[in-house]
């Protein structure tokens, strides 16, 4: 296996592919997270981005050799992989290789948003920008050479696909859209692709004017979500509440504001009758409470049912996106052993100045102004070193290594490594 020159790169992942989809609402809801918070205070890891999707829980690493065991110790209720297994992984990951859906589009935004969040932060090091840089990278040379995902495939047309046994004519079909999140978009894409006119859009964060707006849908809120529940024949939840938003309270009759008969409720009661609906969840955790089955007429497709019926790719197609996968993983690997010493030795020689700088802020001003002058320096570092690391990628993809080399002894003294 090539060597991550000073650190290892590690992936601790839990996909619907190796885990229950009760163990991803656990990861997704609380757990995962507090692992990650306690992995990031570790001695010996660098930095850490975490990708959270409807199918997956991963936490991405950038680990010193010496805390690789306490590391697997801790996420021992996880998949463990290191090295170029990690970066091939999330290589494959972001193609949409590891989807429910092979091919589906999310995948690369969330990988994108992901990594953004973690440069936001500050959790973003330089090994870690540099896989998910060059991951995104080859999502988009899988996507040009062997035309995966141009058929814009994806859990929610799946879901759509699936419901249609009941929803004869779309055209005609009344839809609550449930989130106004960027998840939320691709919903109303899809459904105004079958012709859907009908759609009302109902916020649970109470932030969803400005979709609204922008897309032309009625929103609802307060009292009034009741009677538009009851009124619809799809449901599609799509909101990044960890909450259950969606119980048959909300669909016999009951007010979410009050609590009480919608008939008590200032917009009145609404329509109550066993027509058949379809509620689709597609959150994690789950957004639908799975009682809801037990109404008359209600169906149920959550992200494991919609699992059951993903349909099979065409393997040639799939077979040369994998090989395009192992392709760019080993050749990251090998760029990162050539460069890694380099980049490393600039972002020590950038991190001892960040701190020395931070302890000056500490030493003139006060607790409260000090931490958030922290966090902006913080932030600074990780956005000052995240271009060396993508150019360092870029020149030594294309053979000119050498210069990277000589421009950090000239500008940064740092001496090439032997």
């Amino acid at each position: 296996m090539p060597v991550y020159a000073g650190a290892v790169l590690m992936c601790l992942t839990a996909s619907h592919r190796t885990h229950h989809f009760a163990e991803l609402e656990r990861l997704s809801a609380t757990w995962g997270h507090e692992l990650a918070d306690a992995l990031l205070a570790s001695d010996g890891v660098a930095g850490e981005i975490v990708l959270s999707t409807c199918n997956r829980f991963e936490i991405y690493l950038d680990v010193d050799r010496a805390a690789v065991p306490v590391v697997e110790s801790l996420g021992r209720e996880l998949q463990v992989l290191r090295g170029e297994r990690a970066a091939r992984h999330l290589f494959g990951v972001a193609a949409g290789l590891e989807s429910v859906v092979v091919g589906e589009p999310e995948i690369a935004g969330q990988v994108r948003r992901a990594l953004n969040h973690a440069e936001g932060t500050g959790s973003a090091s330089p090994l870690l920008q540099r896989v998910f840089s060059d991951a995104l990278q080859t999502r988009r040379t899988v996507r040009s050479r062997t035309g995966l995902g141009s058929a814009r495939p994806s859990l929610i047309r799946l879901a759509l696909d699936l419901a249609s046994h009941r929803v004869i004519d779309w055209t005609t079909a009344r839809v609550l859209l449930v989130g106004t999140g960027r998840y939320a978009t691709s919903c109303l894409e899809a459904l105004r692709d079958r012709g859907v006119g009908d759609i009302t859009v109902w916020s649970p964060s109470g932030r969803g004017a400005e979709f609204a707006q922008r897309h032309g849908l009625t929103l609802v809120s307060g009292h009034a979500v009741a009677a538009a529940a009851g009124r619809v024949d799809v449901i599609v939840c799509c909101t990044t509440s960890p909450d259950i938003v969606v119980g048959p309270e909300l669909l016999d009759g009951s007010c979410p504001v009050t609590s009480h008969l919608a008939a008590q409720c200032p917009v009145g009661r609404p329509e109550l009758n066993t027509r058949r609906r379809v509620i689709i969840d597609l959150g994690l955790p789950r957004n639908v409470d799975p009682r809801v089955v037990e109404l008359p007429g209600v169906e149920l497709l959550d992200l494991e049912a919609i699992k059951l019926h993903a349909p099979l790719q065409h393997l040639a197609v799939t077979d040369d996106a994998e090989a395009l996968v192992r392709e760019a993983a080993a050749a990251h690997a090998d760029d990162a052993a050539a460069i890694g010493p380099a980049v490393a030795a600039l972002r020590a020689q950038v991190g001892d100045a960040l701190e020395a700088e931070i302890a000056r802020v500490r030493r003139r001003y006060d607790a409260e102004t000090a931490d958030r002058a922290e966090a902006a320096l913080r932030h600074f570092a990780g956005v000052l070193l995240h271009r060396p690391s993508v150019r360092a990628r870029e020149l030594a993809s294309s053979g000119r290594r050498e210069e990277f080399l000589d421009g950090l002894q000239a500008v940064f003294g740092i001496e090439r490594p032997a």
